[in-house]
């Protein structure tokens, strides 16, 4: 198996203290050793150097391999499809046969369509997969959790730049997923993709919140009184950008957000699903499992995915 371009630490974990996939059988795919967790270095698994900037870089990176775990690239930019069609391309040329790719869970139950800007480039990938000849498992994840922040109007925990108010253009229900769930969720995937061929597979939390939820709980955690106003788009849009919560060369990408929202309202993300439940033998973590976590100043706000990585 070749996993490109990182394994998270969950799963990393999951795949080598359960033996659930030898070492051996893995391979990492990495632009930079600086993406690499430590953990995977010292578990002695093989890493070759594979650019999705460069689809020639790939050849070599995937030659020998079974499986291609893809990650979705880490931005909401134009550029993120065609990233992920050179390594769908890639994978079809050096003769891989699977290939597990990480969508989201915008679009409700079935997912086939959505308006959520951050799904475009996961509906044309999951549709180029599906017609490329390959085998496939699409893994559907959930809303991280530890951004309810971002979405909660790039609140600051800390209360530095926004003491009182959380300005969003929608509201609705959201099943927020614990990263380490998902995590350990998706290596029992890996450890087992054939028994999911040519499957979509949901992994999210196990109840349904509004942003509006979050925010109470955290004022309940943190003792800080924070208000929800929903504004028209184009006001909110003044408003963050006035509040200067990305930099000048982001702040485009605030439209695309706006959609998320819309989304939610919609009832994209109001629905559950029992596969992760099964899949890890327990409940999935709830966000007041998670409060300490999601609710302490160390959660900071997470916007590097706004732009555009070179």
């Amino acid at each position: 198996m070749t996993a490109h371009f990182y394994i998270s630490q969950s799963i990393s974990q999951t795949l080598t203290r359960k033996d659930l996939i030898p070492v051996t059988s893995i391979r990492i795919s990495a632009y930079s050793e600086s993406v690499l967790l430590p953990e995977v270095k010292a578990a002695g698994i093989e890493v070759r150097f594979g650019d999705l900037n460069k689809p020639e870089s790939l050849l070599h990176a995937y030659e020998g391999a079974e499986t291609l775990f893809l990650v979705s690239f880490p931005s909401v930019g134009e550029e993120r499809f065609q990233l992920h069609r050179n390594a769908i391309d890639a994978a079809k040329k050096v003769g891989i046969s699977h290939v597990v790719y990480t969508s989201l869970s915008f679009g409700g139950q079935e997912g086939k369509t959505s308006g959520a800007g951050v799904m475009q480039a996961h509906l044309q990938t999951t549709e180029y997969l599906k017609a490329s000849g390959l085998t496939w498992t699409i893994v559907r994840m959930g809303t991280y959790a530890r951004l309810w922040n971002n979405l909660a109007g790039f609140l600051t925990v800390d209360g530095s730049r926004d003491p009182f108010e959380v300005v969003i253009p929608n509201d609705g229900l959201n099943h927020w997923t614990n990263r380490q769930d998902q995590g350990e969720a998706t290596a029992k995937i890996l450890a087992n993709c054939a028994q999911y061929a040519g499957q979509t597979v949901s992994l999210v939390g196990p109840e349904l919140l509004s942003i509006t939820d979050v925010v109470k709980l955290y004022s309940e955690f943190s003792g800080r009184k924070v208000n929800v106003k929903i504004l028209p788009e184009a006001d909110v849009i003044a408003y963050q950008a006035a509040r200067g919560v990305l930099p000048a060369e982001q702040l485009p990408f605030l439209e695309n957000w706006t959609t998320w929202h819309h989304e939610m309202r919609l009832g994209g993300t109001a629905w559950l699903d029992p596969t992760m439940e099964k899949l890890l033998g327990r409940r999935p973590k709830t966000v007041q499992d998670q409060s300490k976590e999601l609710f302490s100043i160390s959660n900071e706000l997470d916007t590097k995915d706004f732009a555009k990585v070179d």
